[in-house]
């Protein structure tokens, strides 16, 4: 088998920044591939429509809503329609724990499951931008206490908007998109079970080719290669409080040692024995 089909990404936030904000103009056409990171992801659209992806559920940001994608979840903005201007705010799970328990509750448990969409009222859009283009405004300037000045705007934004925002009201899905969810709500759910495509279409009455095409087409890759994502996903985790790599790999699924250290290697990187030596830093260069 070729390689997992996705790729870490390594670039966004540098390794020793607990955030980063960055200011993007999408043309026409232009789209990302599948990708994950570590990191929590705030995108806010300002101009424009920005189709995106998550984990098969598909979003349309604009004007008003924010897409919040956390750690790890599989995604990729796709052609915008238009030029589009967006803010990306990448920030380290640190970044909720130091400001307390009511960002890590707005972000970890009311962001409901594969649903990543939030709306803001238009006061509250308003305030946000501000302190958006403040943020960004600090990081063009020197200024005497520059790094206090945004650390103190960046929790001004994040409480704010954990106040403010909304799930965005429930819409109609399409039968595929519901089956997609579905499967990959068992997959996670499963991991260490053996998953094959005919024994999922079995399991959720379809045709096992109807669901690789429509998994494929709302995930990015077919369910074999996201579900080999999600056992290394969940191995990483593992060996980061302290599990042997070849426990973890065992305990997601992976029967042969060296075909989980070669998919590791592959997805992040570098090798299970450099992650667990590192601790929570693997957008550190190997």
């Amino acid at each position: 088998m070729s390689g997992p089909g996705f790729r870490y990404d390594t670039v966004s936030l540098p390794s020793q920044a607990d955030f980063a904000l960055r200011r993007n103009a999408e043309p026409p056409g232009l789209h990302s591939e599948l990708h994950y990171h570590d990191h929590y992801e705030l995108l806010f659209c300002f101009t424009g429509q920005l189709p995106c992806r998550v984990e098969g559920s598909a979003f349309l940001l604009e004007s008003g809503s924010v897409l919040l994608i956390h750690p790890y979840q599989l995604h990729q903005s796709m052609p915008a329609q238009g030029n589009a201007e967006r803010i990306a705010l990448r920030f380290r799970r640190s970044v909720l724990e130091q400001r307390g328990e009511t960002l890590i509750q707005m972000f970890l448990e009311q962001a409901p499951r594969h649903k990543n969409l939030l709306v803001l009222e238009a006061k509250s859009q308003r305030v946000i931008y501000r302190i958006l283009n403040d943020m960004l405004r600090e990081q063009t300037e020197d200024g005497f206490g520059r790094t206090q000045v945004e650390d103190a705007l960046l929790t001004q934004m994040l409480f704010y908007l954990a106040r403010a925002a909304g799930p965005l009201p429930s819409q109609r899905i399409s039968s595929e998109e519901r089956l997609v969810q579905r499967v990959i709500e068992y997959l996670d759910d499963h991991l260490a079970e053996e998953n094959s495509l005919p024994q999922l279409a079995g399991r959720f009455f379809t045709d096992r080719y109807h669901l690789s095409r429509c998994f494929s087409q709302q995930v990015g890759c077919p369910p074999h290669r996201y579900l080999t994502y999600k056992r290394l996903q969940r191995a990483a985790q593992l060996m980061e409080t302290g599990t042997p790599a070849s426990h973890a790999a065992a305990l997601c699924g992976f029967e042969d040692y060296s075909n989980f250290y070669r998919r590791f290697r592959e997805a992040f990187g570098v090798t299970p024995r450099q992650w667990a030596g590192r601790g929570r830093n693997p957008a550190a260069t190997p």
